[in-house]
């Protein structure tokens, strides 16, 4: 979590009007296997730009998040729905 944080600060006062959001993807053995920042207004959340580099697949994979998965339609599509199709088994 404390490098969810760290991605997510690097993006403080560019993401306005959203938080910032940082996400690290581990699998199975507990290797991070990618990472991912909202960089700003209109583009990725955290968890799609670290899903961006899995190819949108992590079966069994855990995502850590400083900000729970989003389920609503702005600029950009849910979260939520993304990360369940990619196979993330926990959400931390």
């Amino acid at each position: 979590m404390a490098r969810c944080l760290e991605l997510a600060e690097r993006y403080r006062g560019r993401t306005a009007p959203n938080p910032i959001v940082g996400c690290v993807i581990v699998d199975r053995t507990g290797k991070v296997i990618a990472e991912g920042a909202h960089e700003g207004p209109g583009t990725a959340h955290g968890e799609i730009a670290a899903l961006n580099q899995l190819a949108g697949k992590a079966p069994g994979a855990t995502l850590y998040v400083n900000l729970e998965p989003c389920n609503h339609h702005g600029r950009t599509p849910p979260c939520a729905p993304v990360v369940r199709d990619a196979g993330v088994a926990r959400v931390v």
